[in-house]
């Protein structure tokens, strides 16, 4: 049974009996406590019809396509970052998706929530890195699939980034090329 929408004045058997009535608009307004308009509206409409519809809309506009939702999996699952910092990784070359949008896609993909282990930092002694002196830096270059842009153009990035072995501090940029300018850039802005 559906329930009564929150934001109704008047209830299922009240537009019924509007429905079948021949009585004056002006009449049922005052009775009930509501506009002519209301009374109106309701006359228009057949007397099985005078039930709540849904509010829910019927399908979600989800505006990522399938290559942008494989790159969301790959990049959830090679940085294990969070919701919000994942979205801001992706906004650099995927604009057009929003936190909800990023967060659909993980859910559909059974990736919205890591297992226990992953979240729990292991201990200093306990890491797989070495103990390195600060300064020492990892660099890594990450190949994303070619994206379509929204002039229908294939774009391939390169996620860069550098973590400090020390104190573990990443830094992350999206370039359109793998080129030595490119790594000087973002190496001069970490």
């Amino acid at each position: 049974m559906r329930q009564i929408h929150p934001q109704a004045h008047t209830i299922p058997v009240v537009r019924a009996e509007i429905a079948r009535s021949t009585e004056r608009t002006n009449v049922f307004a005052r009775c009930f406590g509501i506009s002519d308009e209301t009374v109106r509206k309701w006359r228009k409409r057949v007397v099985e019809r005078c039930t709540d519809r849904s509010s829910r809309p019927r399908s979600l506009a989800c505006k990522a396509i399938e290559e942008e939702r494989v790159v969301v999996c790959h990049m959830c699952r090679a940085t294990e970052f969070g919701l919000d910092d994942l979205t801001f990784v992706l906004r650099h070359f995927l604009p057009h998706l929003n936190r909800d949008s990023v967060w659909r896609i993980l859910k559909d993909a059974g990736l919205n929530c890591w297992s226990p282990k992953s979240k729990i930092r292991p201990a200093r002694g306990d890491s797989t890195f070495r103990d390195y002196d600060l300064g020492y830096v990892h660099i890594y270059v990450r190949h994303f699939p070619k994206l379509q842009t929204q002039n229908d153009k294939a774009r391939k990035c390169f996620l860069y980034v550098a973590i400090d072995c020390c104190s573990r501090l990443v830094h992350l940029a999206v370039y359109n090329a793998e080129n030595a300018a490119n790594a000087v850039n973002f190496l001069t802005a970490a």
